[in-house]
């Protein structure tokens, strides 16, 4: 476990950053191994999908020219696949080091609340309610999606890495991924592993779209944070985590 505290504030009291609600302070809720995380997954994903669908369908002519433009197009996909995958795997570990706000025990519905929570929320999505559920970090139906997602991207990781062995045949993957493709045909793992792409386009856009209408409604400084790390907090949402983890510890 992390020993950030539990609460990192910034410089100045409460009283001098008045608020909509009250009096508000800035909260280190986003550490900077996080925001790698999250930066270095777009962007690998953003290469990952425009070099994919290369390789899927070549829409460049005049290869006859470059005969070695599918050989650098393969690399660089594989290159930022090795990212992608080092970028999951420091995603996951800040699910047990990180801190409060990054730990897994923030992400699944463990009790009673965190359900209730999940249908509030998306009452807010559908319009129902007009305000959305005010967190210091994920909410619950989010961070029940990153759950999902980091899941998917394991099985992207898998298909990918088995996908490189039938290529490589090095013995030390093989340990890792030869079993694959007794479950599963090596066409349909590259169907499955092309197919995945689309839903983490998909992801990403419902992501930008709902990050930016909450950012909006909560006034928190939900988009600056995965930038700087900061969010503008009401002093007593901050009490309450602080009487929340104290209980919990």
């Amino acid at each position: 476990m992390s020993s950030t505290p539990i609460i990192n504030s910034g410089p100045g009291s409460a009283a001098q950053h008045p608020g909509e609600y009250g009096p508000v302070m800035p909260v280190y809720v986003w550490q900077y191994p996080l925001r790698l995380a999250h930066w270095g997954i777009v962007l690998s994903i953003a290469v990952l999908s425009v070099t994919g669908l290369y390789i899927h369908d070549p829409y460049i002519s005049g290869q006859l020219d470059r005969p070695f433009f599918m050989g650098w197009i393969r690399f660089t996909h594989e290159a930022f696949g090795m990212l992608f995958m080092a970028m999951v795997l420091l995603r996951i570990y800040l699910f047990f080091g990180g801190n409060r706000w990054e730990n897994w025990r923030e992400m699944v519905p463990i009790n009673r609340g965190r359900f209730v929570e999940m249908i509030n929320v998306s009452k807010f999505y559908m319009f129902i309610n007009p305000k959305p559920v005010a967190k210091i970090g994920h909410n619950a139906m989010a961070a029940l999606s990153y759950i999902g997602i980091y899941s998917l991207a394991l099985v992207e990781i898998l298909t990918g890495l088995t996908l490189y062995w039938r290529l490589d045949h090095n013995r030390y993957l093989g340990w890792l991924v030869s079993w694959v493709p007794g479950m599963m045909s090596v066409p349909n793992i590259r169907l499955l592993h092309f197919l995945l792409m689309f839903v983490f386009i998909c992801f990403g856009i419902f992501h930008v779209h709902l990050a930016m209408l909450i950012s909006r409604e909560e006034k928190r400084g939900l988009m600056d944070s995965i930038f700087i790390g900061w969010k503008i907090i009401p002093v007593k949402d901050v009490d309450k985590a602080e009487s929340e983890e104290g209980r919990r510890a």
